[in-house]
């Protein structure tokens, strides 16, 4: 009987770990507050910079994560430093994704960032 009742148990227990994760997630937080149309656009603008070669459904997923991630990162290098995005903080996160939907960042995904500004 106690076999059962763990055996039973254990889907709750993935279900509030996922549910846990997902609060402490500030990116992915920060990418579902965007609207549907928003969330297009911040796949679009990692497409098109090489970094996201997924579907552009508006779907927050391990591809998506991914190319947000690497893309902040080269970002951050492209940049030499001036556009940097804390990913784990909420605020930061969505300053990020905001900028991306506007295409803010475009200079640096696929530009040549600030190396015609003397770097």
């Amino acid at each position: 009987m106690q076999r059962r009742s763990l055996l039973l148990s254990l889907p709750a227990m993935f279900l509030s770990a996922g549910a846990a994760f997902a609060q402490t997630d500030a990116l992915a937080n920060a990418f579902a507050a965007l609207s549907a149309q928003g969330r297009r656009a911040v796949q679009e603008q990692l497409a098109f910079g090489g970094f996201y070669g997924g579907s552009v459904d508006g779907a927050y997923g391990p591809r998506t994560r991914s190319a947000l991630i690497n893309a902040a990162a080269f970002i951050r290098e492209n940049s030499y430093g001036r556009a940097q995005f804390k990913l784990s903080d909420q605020a930061d996160a969505q300053r990020y994704l905001t900028a991306l939907t506007r295409g803010d960042l475009a200079k640096y995904l696929w530009g040549e960032g600030d190396e015609s500004e003397g770097g």
